[in-house]
């Protein structure tokens, strides 16, 4: 591949800016290998859970502290391939693939079990996403207090490895230009946006509420692209990867447009396997040659700062879009009134 499509990310070089989101597909080298000749530029490793640590730390000297005290589950493993395989895996796929591997852990606390980072590094690792889950329900907790609690969790992580580290964040902080400023200055070199956010439920039945794991849906990119512009627009010189809603090469022309160096690519790809990144790599490089730009990194300089003052947003998000049109767009999918028999036919 040639270098018209080069990104630097959190000081790594990628042959695209195009990256294999988190999930455990990246864990196998084979599908590594098809991701690699399809034109991904680096892949994400499964996020090692907090919970898999802890119970890592704890169960030799109490194992049933480590259970009770961990939340840590068997089939977890087979997620991410335990957290005594997890720096095989990595040390495995640097040996078979010449992109650069971004291990990742998900955590909700801050603790001693950060250290396992240092593992991760030494196996070969070239930079770590950390996930936080910020799942808070007190109403005495501040968002103070939960961007404080972050950014000694970031602060921790970047004093024990020499690796970049990216921040993977959910759409809830109330300031996202604000959040990702106190990250870099606690060493962070990236943000990614979004963390992916389950489906909640309640059932009918049993009154309780149900949460499942689905995968993003097509057309749900616009607030991603919001989060970028506001990132993008602060001017925090620090790397930005869209995840969660990229399915097709337009969507992700749309996110560097906005601000992004990289976009994470994972269920369009569950959907359409390694094809699916073959094609978004081909639209860029399209664009790239209609609208001529040599390489992406001229794309990328070429995009405008956007303005987004407290009344212009407020224009362009409810003013404009109420007072210029009587009709409104209705995303609600088309039932189709075709009839068909069990096995699909047509009826």
């Amino acid at each position: 591949m040639s270098n018209e499509l080069a990104v630097n990310y959190l000081g790594l070089q990628l042959t695209s800016p195009v990256v294999m989101g988190a999930c455990p597909l990246t864990i196998q080298p084979e599908t590594v290998r098809q991701l690699v000749d399809a034109g991904v530029g680096a892949v994400v490793l499964p996020s090692m859970l907090q919970e898999q640590i802890v119970h890592r730390q704890l169960k030799s000297t109490d194992p049933l502290r480590a259970i009770s005290d961990s939340g840590y589950q068997s089939q977890q493993d087979k997620y991410n391939g335990g957290a005594d395989n997890y720096p095989g895996i990595i040390a495995n796929l640097k040996r078979v693939t010449c992109i650069p591997i971004i291990a990742s852990m998900n955590c909700a606390s801050k603790g001693d079990w950060l250290a396992y980072a240092e593992e991760i590094e030494s196996a070969g690792a070239d930079a770590l996403e950390l996930n936080v889950q910020s799942a808070i329900y007190d109403p005495h907790t501040t968002a103070a207090t939960i961007e404080s609690d972050l950014c000694e969790m970031v602060a921790d992580l970047v004093s024990r490895i020499s690796i970049p580290v990216t921040v993977k964040v959910s759409q809830r902080y109330t300031n996202l230009a604000s959040i990702t400023r106190q990250i870099r200055d606690v060493g962070a070199k990236g943000i990614v946006l979004f963390t992916h956010l389950p489906h909640w439920d309640v059932s009918l039945d049993r009154k309780h509420w149900t949460i499942a794991w689905e995968l993003s849906p097509i057309d749900s990119l616009g607030g991603i692209l919001e989060g970028i512009v506001r990132v993008y627009n602060a001017n925090l010189n620090l790397s930005i990867a869209a995840s969660g809603g990229v399915s097709n090469s337009d969507e992700a022309i749309k996110a560097m447009i906005a601000g992004a160096d990289v976009v994470m690519v994972t269920s369009a790809v569950y959907r359409e396997g390694p094809n699916a990144i073959r094609s978004i790599v081909d639209g860029i490089r399209r664009h790239l040659e209609i609208n001529h730009y040599p390489t992406i990194s001229d794309f990328q300089h070429s995009r405008p700062a956007a303005e987004i003052g407290p009344e212009r947003i407020m224009r362009l998000q409810v003013t404009d879009p109420l007072t210029r049109s009587t009709t409104y767009f209705d995303p609600t999918p088309v039932v189709s009134p075709e009839t068909g028999d069990a096995f699909g036919h047509k009826t």
